[in-house]
């Protein structure tokens, strides 16, 4: 995995996990995901750590466009 995946990874992680059809039909009525737990907080902490170091250890490709597509809209 590199900078760029790790970014997109903690990205995933900070959005929670979707709610499921059957959840829904048990009555659940959270619109979207459910928010992160404190794990998957934790996990997202790690990949962005991730990320910054391989930022910073990557002063091979200071314009790479695999960091631009991570980080944009």
């Amino acid at each position: 995995m590199n900078g760029p995946d790790h970014y997109r990874e903690g990205e995933r992680l900070l959005a929670g996990q979707p709610v499921t059809e059957e959840q829904r039909e048990q009555g659940i009525t959270v619109e979207g995901n459910w928010p992160p737990s404190q794990m998957e907080l934790l996990q997202a902490q790690t990949h962005f750590l991730a990320a910054l170091v391989a930022l910073h250890a990557s002063g091979k490709a200071p314009g790479s466009i695999a960091w631009q597509e991570a980080i944009g809209p």
